[in-house]
């Protein structure tokens, strides 16, 4: 560390702003219950942070750790989840390597209509999903196949196909996006051109970004995948059941990965903006020895308090209106409840 990165880092751990997004970052991170508060502690070698919450605090929702290293105590999970925080734990590329729900709930009828599937509610999420690229977009050629898909198709092998040539549509659209940058920076860093990676060899998955356009897109995709994990688990879905994509060893939360579909145009938008809005530095992003693009401190605290804030309503919407056509499905009677939006209790009053 030079004494030129250290007003950085000073910066980046400056004093936390508590709000509903927590975000635990550096190295040596831990967090912990002291005199029956969770007390939360991060930084960078001199640069540390340290908080304190009560139980009585409500205005955090999430607690996001996205330190290199660190622990968290049997304790501190206990103490969120009685509290109502739900913890979300990325590695350093921004994958998510865990989910601790504050609220869960349990209802097998609910797994056995996940299991047998749905055609209406596969339907239903990629209506949402092209809905939301073609607001993206403006794309005619999507709305034509939004409309195919409300009328002309009756198996998920169709609603695939449409989903597939729609999205060569829409990432065709986007193509040549500028992303600035203050300074010289690799070329290909410059404009979005394809969501596929060099880096990975096997398939044309995204994951590896080698841009930091697809490297922002992929932490709010991580963002909208953790909060579509913790929906499943308020509303009593399976995560591991899904109906759209199949399960894999290596990532089965497959209903996870059916409702973050929906969120997925919401955050292209937020990256969409972010990007227009915003001249870079070579510092907001860092390259590993492979080629991989990641986002770095503090823009990526940005990114997430901002992805979750675009993928909250909807994907609450999406979550519970999926469950809902599910329960209908179910031989018996299954509540709708709406525990995520409050919709019920909002047309109450």
């Amino acid at each position: 560390m030079t004494d030129a990165e250290i007003p950085e880092l000073a910066e980046i751990f400056a004093p936390r702003t508590i709000g509903p997004t927590l975000i635990v970052e550096g190295f040596g991170a831990k967090l912990t219950v002291e005199r029956g508060q969770l007390a939360i502690h991060d930084g960078f070698g001199p640069h540390r942070r340290t908080n304190q919450l009560s139980r009585i605090e409500r205005r955090v929702k999430r607690i996001i750790i996205k330190a290199v290293d660190g622990y968290l105590t049997i304790d501190a999970m206990k103490w969120c989840k009685d509290v109502g925080i739900s913890v979300i734990m990325l590695d350093p590329a921004g994958d998510v390597l865990m989910t601790s729900p504050a609220d869960t709930y349990y209802e097998g009828r609910l797994h056995r209509a996940q299991a047998l599937g749905s055609i209406e509610a596969v339907r239903y999420i990629m209506d949402r999903k092209i809905t939301g690229q073609y607001e993206v977009s403006g794309h005619p050629r999507i709305k034509d196949h939004l409309i195919r898909l409300q009328h002309d198709v009756d198996t998920i092998p169709e609603i695939t196909a449409i989903e597939a040539k729609t999205s060569r549509y829409y990432w065709a659209s986007i193509r040549g996006t500028q992303v600035k940058f203050r300074g010289d920076v690799p070329e290909h860093w410059t404009t979005f051109q394809t969501r596929s990676s060099a880096l990975q060899y096997a398939g044309k998955t995204p994951r590896k970004a080698v841009t930091p356009f697809n490297a922002l897109l992929n932490l709010g995709y991580s963002i909208g995948y953790a909060e579509a994990r913790l929906a499943c688990h308020a509303l009593g879905l399976d995560t591991e059941l899904g109906l759209l994509h199949r399960p894999k060893e290596h990532k089965s939360h497959s209903m996870a990965l059916d409702l973050v579909e929906v969120a997925r145009p919401h955050v292209d938008q937020m990256v969409l903006d972010l990007v227009t809005e915003r001249v870079f530095t070579r510092r907001d992003f860092h390259e590993t020895n492979e080629g991989q693009c990641t986002v770095g401190s503090p823009l990526d605290r940005e990114v997430i308090e901002q992805a979750r804030e675009a993928v909250k309503e909807p994907l609450a919407e999406a979550a519970e209106d999926v469950t809902h056509i599910l329960a209908e499905s179910c031989d018996t009677k299954i509540k709708k409840r709406t525990p995520l939006t409050r919709r019920t209790l909002k047309a109450t009053h």
